[in-house]
């Protein structure tokens, strides 16, 4: 891993990071996507992965890598994160670090200890129990692990199944693994991209409209043909987990849609409760220029 410079930009699912981070990134860097989904090939509808024109634009790093029956985990994210960032930084280019998944920014940020590598027939157990009687897994983390389970929303089953599987294998607590961590050195900017909550909500329902109109319920059933499992990371994601349960005559069309809508607003309140915590300069979408001046800012006066 190399010392250098990194501009994070994250925020809400919704808030317009990518199309900011393009019109930032143009002729000084490349993006490095920090998105627990948009990893997965095939799954284009629910994902909101860049458009043609934005990858045409700024070349993107880990977008459209693995197949969805992987189960892609944030040591793989550090490992080919920094892998990207080395490669940027040798072509003298600055690495944009553009997404919403928290974890992925925090294990990328600092030297999290190694978790234990998973172990698919305890893994598989887990999911069973759960299968048998909805909300054991929760319960059994907050006894063992309470608090990551406060972190965690009790329906966050790949999440849950992961820690409780480190507790199994390892005998500690995943709140242990994460925190213990020591600080490498790149230098970095923390940009933080927000809305009102009234227009992000909007803003969240009229997209998630959009993803069903142009055939995410399609998208999910041919996975599903494929042989996809649900219990898959992929297969958990916000609009592909609801229309499963939908396939599976769980859910009507109508409150499946709801349930959608509902989610992804919870969702991106749970990011800002993470981002929060950050020590960033926010500002809002559309303040591209403010924000390529700060970056440039920071470049010039490190160099």
């Amino acid at each position: 891993m190399k010392q250098g410079r990194l501009v994070f930009i994250f925020g809400p699912t919704g808030a317009g990071k990518s199309e900011l981070a393009v019109k930032v990134a143009r002729g000084i860097g490349e993006i490095v996507s920090v998105d627990s989904m948009q990893v997965y090939k095939s799954l284009e509808r629910g994902t909101a992965k860049p458009t043609a024109l934005q990858l045409e634009s700024v070349r993107h790093h880990l977008v459209s890598i693995v197949p969805p029956s992987y189960r892609f985990s944030a040591g793989d994210f550090k490992r080919l994160a920094q892998d990207a960032i080395d490669d940027i930084t040798d072509r003298d280019l600055l690495p944009f670090l553009v997404g919403g998944t928290g974890l992925y920014f925090r294990a990328l940020e600092y030297n999290l200890d190694e978790a234990p590598r998973a172990d698919t027939a305890l893994r598989e157990r887990l999911y069973r129990e759960e299968e048998m009687q909805k909300g054991v897994l929760y319960s059994r983390l907050e006894r063992v692990d309470p608090k990551t389970a406060r972190r965690l929303h009790p329906n966050d089953l790949v999440r849950i199944v992961r820690a409780l599987e480190i507790c199994e294998i390892s005998g500690g607590r995943f709140s242990e693994v994460i925190g213990r961590t020591k600080k490498p050195g790149y230098d970095i900017l923390k940009i933080g991209i927000n809305m009102e909550k009234e227009r992000l909500y909007d803003t969240l329902e009229m997209r998630c409209y959009r993803m069903v109109e142009d055939g995410l319920a399609g998208e999910v059933y041919d996975r599903l043909y494929e042989g996809l499992d649900e219990k898959l990371p992929s297969m958990k994601g916000l609009g592909y987990s609801h229309f499963i349960q939908y396939f599976k005559g769980c859910l009507s069309y109508e409150e499946t849609l709801r349930l959608f809508v509902r989610d992804t607003k919870r969702y991106a309140k749970r990011q800002m409760c993470w981002f929060r915590r950050e020590d960033a300069e926010w500002f809002p979408p559309d303040r591209h220029s403010e924000i390529r001046r700060r970056i440039e800012e920071f470049t010039v006066r490190r160099s």
